[in-house]
């Protein structure tokens, strides 16, 4: 799995073009914009393509994945609450002894507290390290693409909703069998240590639009556990093409903005689209 492609959030067909995708689904009187993001970037990364602001500036709601509380202390109640478990197996005991060995050496050299991810669940403890990971190497999600539709949104006076609350997001970590919980933080280890490579080879991907590729890649991965490629990829596009499908019925004009890695692959948001009779349109676009 591309656990620090998915981290925040939890996780890019025609024309080639080197630019983000974009694409739009419309009727008489319906449009809904669909724009493929990573979730975190680099926090000196350039702004978005006109393109995606002129389309959103037009759209009548933004609509992400799930929009967090702007306090951020209820945010960390609500970890807290989802993903704590005192009394619980230290963390190196939950895993392999050849995973043991490398999860210690990846805490000592975060300078993460091993006393503190022993009171976390297996799935959190595996979110913390990743997101130490991407801060180590300047990854911000407070520079991501949603945060920053988030601005303009707000900013023109747009209504932001999400797909999703972040508790049920946070739940579908939580109710994981422990099995797979192990096998996120296994892949987890992976990931930390070719961190770099991984957000470069992301970020070329999703910059060059090629949301198929990125589908890929994580299928591959997904082998690892496909319950948790079930939980936080396809049921979640089959919802959310639900979701597309019912505002379709109703005039207004929306901006649809989660994940890249959900559009492309055959259950992808744009196959299933298609599938529904709602072809999507790709948008030429410059690159940022």
């Amino acid at each position: 799995m591309r656990l620090l492609a998915l981290l925040f959030a939890l996780l890019f067909a025609a024309p080639a073009a080197a630019a983000p995708g974009l694409w739009v689904v419309r009727d008489g009187d319906t449009e809904i914009s669909i724009f493929g993001t990573v979730h975190a970037l680099p926090r000196d990364a350039p702004g978005l393509p006109p393109a995606v602001m002129v389309q959103l500036a037009a759209a009548d709601t933004l609509v992400l994945e799930t929009v967090l509380p702007e306090d951020r202390m209820a945010l960390a109640q609500m970890l807290g609450e989802i993903g704590m478990r005192p009394g619980q197996k230290p963390l190196l005991q939950r895993v392999s002894k050849p995973a043991a060995a490398r999860l210690a050496a990846t805490v000592a050299h975060a300078g993460l507290p091993m006393a503190g991810l022993d009171r976390m669940a297996t799935w959190l403890a595996a979110l913390s390290i990743s997101e130490t990971a991407l801060a180590a190497i300047g990854i911000s999600p407070e520079t991501g693409v949603e945060t920053r539709l988030t601005s303009a949104a707000r900013a023109a006076g747009k209504p932001v909703i999400g797909l999703e609350t972040p508790e049920q997001q946070l739940r579908f970590f939580d109710n994981l069998p422990e099995t797979d919980q192990v096998l996120m933080l296994e892949a987890t280890l992976d990931e930390v240590e070719g961190a770099r490579a991984e957000v470069d080879k992301l970020l070329a991907l999703w910059r060059a639009g090629d949301v198929d590729a990125i589908a890929r890649d994580f299928a591959r991965d997904a082998k690892a556990s496909p319950l948790l490629a079930k939980v936080l990829i396809t049921d979640r596009n089959a919802r959310w093409v639900d979701w597309i499908a019912g505002v379709m019925k109703r005039p207004g004009k929306v901006f649809v903005a989660v994940g890249a890695g959900h559009l492309g692959g055959p259950q992808g948001l744009l196959e299933l689209l298609k599938a529904r009779g709602l072809m999507a349109e790709r948008l030429e676009i410059a690159a940022p």
